[in-house]
């Protein structure tokens, strides 16, 4: 697995659409689901908007590691022989990346895991600054989610 030097990335992020994994992360205490965990994002795009953890793809990694990855950096959880389900693809297009303003194309695979919820490990990472559970997805994922 390698990561892209920033530099060039920047420039990719301009020029082609961006594979991404996003995480439907079922919360459950003491064995009954409660709702989604959705983070506060600090970062273009969706901005202080409520999402799912998620994030890019890396070459030479697969989606699986890719998603195990992001639910261990992005909330501390770490979920090596839990069963992640693909629950379907989300394609968006936005006006802005994290690095500016310009058209920034996501295509992500949607993972669902189901995480027994301890208030005590959830860990953001600096791309996010609070979270919460839901008992909905974003209206903005719901709309666009091409289900499995």
């Amino acid at each position: 697995m390698s990561k892209i030097p920033e530099s060039l990335y920047k420039d990719i992020v301009k020029s082609v659409p961006i594979i991404c994994i996003d995480l439907c992360i079922a919360c459950h205490e003491n064995g009954i689901k409660n709702g989604y965990l959705l983070v506060k994002r600090k970062q273009e795009p969706l901005l202080g908007d409520l999402w799912v953890p998620g994030g890019r793809v890396f070459q030479n990694e697969s989606l699986l590691d890719a998603a195990q990855r992001k639910l261990k950096e992005e909330i501390g959880i770490t979920k090596e022989n839990t069963e992640f389900f693909i629950k379907g693809i989300y394609e968006d297009v936005f006006d802005r990346s994290s690095f500016e303003k310009h058209t920034y194309h996501t295509i992500s695979i949607v993972y669902h895991v189901d995480v027994e919820i301890n208030k005590e490990k959830i860990k953001l990472d600096n791309t996010s600054k609070e979270w919460i559970v839901s008992k909905k997805l974003p209206q903005r994922l719901s709309k666009r989610l091409t289900l499995f």
